[in-house]
């Protein structure tokens, strides 16, 4: 900590202690909190608590104060916290009685503070930043802090109730035993339960003070939070397993899962949607933080047989992804996905190589149903004659009772009933014996007839019933749209070699019908989705969703024998005149990605001259203009797949109302030039007039983003034409630097800086890979990127050869002509003097002058390298510079006129006494003109003189390399770099503008730095 700072902050503790004053600003808590932070994390904290025991005398007026104000309360809690990090501040604290009195939730309730939210959410921060250490730990189990942290974990407030579930999360996986292997079984799934799990629970239920006891109060409430009838109690325990289980290891991590096994399968039955997504996030990290148990496989399965179908889905995507789901979870995961879009389009994409099979199983299953019904017929006629039989013997019995009664008044009544309970006997023995026989076998026959039958027709209702409840929501637009898009959207991670072309043509065909067409005859549509089909007319969600699929589908292995397909439909949305703006423009993309499927690009070539080439002519005239922007730059794109050129259409655009049409037609001209040139196309009368359209659209364009494209598409120009043709180069790229480096937009000052360094690179044979490359990286770049051929691919302007420049590998030509002394110097001497011929040296000086920093910046960094590689080193005396040195110190520019002039003039001044000055005075000037302006006369109005011919030759002109040695551009750098917070939000920045507001001294208002 500074010295000054030292001095301040126990000024400024008096001050927030003080309850009368008040900060207007929250903020500078939270900036004191961030600079404390910093400053416990290099010493923790044991240098702060030595040189500032003022800190600690703070809190403790705070905490003894129950009427101190909430936020000035919530900052002291969250303070203490950070100092009691270190077990050293900890004992501190601990040893003032600080802590204790600090965080008894109790106490801030009596006095009424415990209700602002501030307060709350500052005690459980403090909690949480004093959490690095075992003593801080066992204070929150022996002041009994976990009973209010969970209470506060349903707490009305959000922020709240999510602070409090990430610290519920940290105690739980705080204290963990020891890390075992875990033991699994073959299929991936663990094992039952074993020792160490068994100890690990017997030791939190039997011994309190072991640590555990903090882990058991809360697994207990979380296993009653899940069986709560609470939803609030439910959702947050969801989302602390889903923030404890990535975390846990062995043993701990089985014992919490087996806990909470039998409440999440209670949630999974009861089917809450409320809960359906929380619930799912807990069963994936589970099973993706390491082994898993059987039974949540089953629950992960259960979740996907739910009732709502796009529950169902949802459930289905996210458990797509994990790369170890079981073969078995995986085909029902892909059987909810595929389903919606099977059903709407009628392509076979669930087992398609087995449709002939389930029809025979069908008809098998429809022959032993028909066989079934005749047997329980034919057991009918059985039972009803067997009822016959058994009426027709009653009838016996009756009649031979009644002669029996008739022969008991004349004869003898006991001998009678003997023989009655004979023949009695004798009539149900032969019963049992012949027609209760069979018909028992029958009844067991038939029952056993009648359970597979009901087995069959369950079967067939269910299915039914989740068909019914699929057609419904296919039915209804908006679940149809969910359940599409989220069916649409996982397509390409399910297709495989086997079925990508399957998957492929169901969403091409899902295209055509949000385009309007119905799906074709033979097609195995369901019957029930004519509804749904005339819901996604014109649903540009859907669309959306297709085209990304179909872009992500073009590595497929079976996306050969479909591209003839896909572009079709592709040309029918662009012929759409309803089709959205975002749409037309996914369209697009997934239009180039499909150019390269092709083995040959030139078997679309009649495609795109007849259908899409009439089209896009159609959409560069769109009324609405993010049709016409994102048409232009699909034509440069188009141009550079299939080498061909639309310049007509381009340059026509260059006159649109809107500026970023502008821009995006100039970007599509900068991709066509290397194909102008291939094609030998005549330029030379239409390239001086796109180059003048270009330069008036710089100068004159009130708009940034054009400008911009008129720099960068003249980077692209210099990498094919190189700026020593015999053109008209010389005159625009003047033009385009005088321009572009006084432009009001700073990124098109950045881009005429990277015109610059590749003018440098090309103009300076020989030094690209020497001193300009070691220089220092310039604004926002690092040392290993070239921003000449670095260009961020999703800016919609961005223009990037299809191939390096050869001038980014430049080599000199004349390889045969043996090394001289001269030679090297002399190329020096012509490249600077083409460098100032061309105007860079003034443009660099412009931008170094300039007031955004990014742009000085990257000036400076491109003088520093161009100082380097041309200019003799300062050390070097009148004796030890050659000819060669002199020759290029002579190199002068004109400074005229600049805004900068008077600045370099003084600069030039203060080197006046310098042993540079005096050698470049001896070696080339004369004495000052006395009738120059004073500021002129030395330095930067010196002449230089020829003294064979008696001319002035740098009147008005300085030399080039005195300028770069006498502007301190080291220093420059170093002040650059630094952004504006160094000054601005400074800790002692900070500490006065905090003794400031509370000075009353001041009448005027004074204004507190903010973030």
């Amino acid at each position: 900590m500074d010295s000054e700072c030292l001095v301040l902050l126990p000024r400024v503790c008096a001050v927030l202690a003080d309850p009368r004053q008040s900060l207007p600003d929250d903020t500078s808590f939270e900036k004191l909190l961030d600079w404390f932070t910093g400053l416990t994390k290099e010493d923790h904290g044991l240098a702060l608590l030595e040189s500032c025991p003022c800190l600690v005398d703070y809190i403790s007026t705070v905490c003894l104060d129950k009427t101190t104000d909430p936020s000035m309360l919530s900052f002291s809690l969250k303070l203490s916290g950070l100092l009691a990090a270190s077990q050293h501040g900890f004992n501190l604290l601990q040893d003032r009685s600080i802590l204790g009195v600090a965080y008894d939730s109790e106490r801030w309730q009596v006095a009424g503070l415990w209700e602002d939210p501030s307060v709350r959410i500052g005690w459980i921060h403090g909690l949480s930043n004093m959490m690095r250490h075992t003593q801080a730990f066992h204070f929150l189990d022996q002041a009994g802090l976990t009973k209010p942290l969970l209470q506060l974990q349903t707490d009305p407030s959000l922020f709240v109730a999510s602070a409090a579930n990430h610290l519920l999360a940290r105690l739980l996986t705080f204290h963990q035993p020891a890390t075992t292997s875990h033991t699994t079984q073959g299929n991936g799934l663990t094992v039952p339960p074993n020792k160490e799990e068994v100890e690990l629970d017997v030791t939190m239920e039997t011994s309190p003070g072991s640590g555990c006891s903090i882990t058991m109060e809360i697994l207990k409430h979380l296993e009653s939070s899940l069986e709560s009838d609470s939803h609030t109690k439910v959702l947050q325990g969801l989302r602390l397993l889903a923030l404890t289980l990535p975390e846990l290891e062995a043993p701990l991590r089985g014992s919490v899962i087996r806990r909470v096994l039998r409440p999440l399968e209670g949630l999974v039955r009861e089917g809450r949607r409320a809960v359906t997504q929380p619930l799912m996030d807990v069963l994936l990290a589970t099973y993706r933080s390491g082994p898993c148990d059987s039974r949540l496989v089953s629950l992960m399965a259960s979740m996907l047989n739910s009732q709502n179908p796009s529950d169902a889905a949802l459930c289905a995507a996210a458990t797509l992804h994990p790369k170890t789901c079981p073969p078995g979870l995986r085909q029902k995961v892909v059987a909810v996905l595929l389903g919606p879009l099977q059903m709407v389009t009628g392509v076979t994409l669930l087992d398609g190589p087995n449709d002939r099979h389930t029809d025979q199983r069908t008809d098998h299953r429809q022959t032993d149903h028909r066989q079934t019904d005749e047997d329980h017929r034919q057991t009918d006629e059985d039972h009803r004659q067997t009822d016959e039989d058994h009426r027709q013997t009653d009838e016996d019995h009756r009649q031979t009772d009644e002669d029996h009664r008739h022969t008991d008044q004349q004869t003898d009544h006991r001998q009678t009933d003997e023989d009655h309970r004979q023949t009695d006997e004798d009539h149900r023995h032969t019963d049992q014996q012949t027609d209760h026989t069979q018909t028992d076998e029958d009844h067991r026959q038939t029952d056993e007839d009648h359970r597979q039958t009901d087995t069959d027709q369950d079967r067939q209702t269910e299915g039914r019933s989740s068909l019914s409840l699929l057609l419904d929501h296919l039915n209804h637009k908006p679940s149809c749209v969910s359940l599409l898009c989220v069916s649409v959207s996982s397509a390409p991670y399910i297709a495989d070699m086997d079925s990508s072309a399957s998957v492929i043509l169901a969403v091409v065909s899902l295209l055509r019908i949000c385009n309007g067409h119905s799906p074709s005859p033979e097609s195995k549509a369901a019957i029930g989705c004519s509804k749904a089909s005339t819901n996604l007319i014109g649903c540009s969600k859907v669309q959306r969703c297709c085209l990304d699929s179909l872009a992500s589908l073009s590595t497929c292995p079976g996306a050969v024998e479909r591209v003839v397909e896909v572009f079709h439909v592709l040309v029918q949305n662009l012929q759409n005149p309803d089709s959205d703006p975002t749409v037309l423009q996914k369209n697009y993309q997934a239009m180039l990605r499909w150019l390269r499927v092709s083995a040959e690009p030139n078997s679309l070539a009649d495609l795109v001259t007849e259908d899409l080439l009439p089209v896009l002519k159609k959409r560069v005239c769109d009324v609405r203009w993010e049709v016409r922007d994102s048409t232009l730059e699909f034509l440069g794109q188009l141009c550079e797949a299939l080498s061909c050129t639309v310049t007509p259409i381009l340059l026509e655009a260059l006159w649109d109302q809107e500026s970023y049409v502008r821009a995006s037609a100039i970007s599509a001209l900068a991709r066509t030039l290397p194909l102008n040139d291939q094609q030998g196309e005549p330029g030379n009368q239409t390239q001086e007039q796109t180059l003048g359209q270009l330069l008036d659209i710089l100068s004159q364009d009130s708009e940034g983003f054009p400008r911009r494209a008129v720099v960068q598409f003249f980077i692209s120009w210099l990498k094919t034409h190189p700026s020593s043709s015999p053109s008209s180069s010389s005159s625009s790229l003047c033009s385009v630097l005088s321009l572009g480096s006084t432009d009001l937009d700073w990124e098109v000052k950045v881009h005429t800086l990277e015109l610059v360094e590749l003018l440098m690179e090309e103009t300076l044979p020989g030094h690209q890979e020497s001193e300009l490359g070691s220089a220092p990286p310039p604004y926002g770049g690092s040392g290993g990127t070239n921003l000449l051929t670095h260009t961020d691919l999703t800016h919609p302007y961005a223009v990037t050869p299809s191939q390096p420049s050869p001038l980014l590998t430049h080599t000199p030509t004349n390889t045969h002509t043996p090394p001289t002394q001269t030679h090297p110097t002399t190329s020096v001497v012509c490249g600077l003097s083409r460098l100032v011929e061309l105007g860079v040296v003034t443009a660099l000086l412009n931008g170094l002058f300039d007031c955004d920093r990014p742009v000085a910046l990257k000036a400076c960094s491109l003088l520093l390298r161009l100082r380097d590689a041309v200019c003799p080193s300062r050390s070097l005396g009148k004796g030890d510079m050659t000819t060669d040195d002199t020759t290029v110190a002579k190199v002068t520019f004109d400074l005229r006129g600049q805004v900068w002039e008077r600045e370099v003039t003084r600069k030039l001044q203060d080197k006046r006494g310098s042993d540079w000055v005096k050698e470049s005075r001896e070696v080339g000037c004369d004495r000052p003109n006395k009738n120059r302006d004073s500021d002129r006369t030395d330095g930067a109005g010196s002449e230089a003189c020829d003294r064979s011919t008696g001319k002035s030759v740098c009147e008005g002109s300085a030399r080039v390399c005195e300028v770069l040695w006498s502007l301190g551009l080291e220093e420059r750098q170093c002040v650059l770099s630094q952004s504006s917070d160094h000054v601005q939000n400074s800790p002692l920045s900070l500490l006065e503008d905090i003794l400031n507001t509370t000075d009353t001294s001041h009448t005027d208002e004074v204004i507190v730095d903010c973030y």
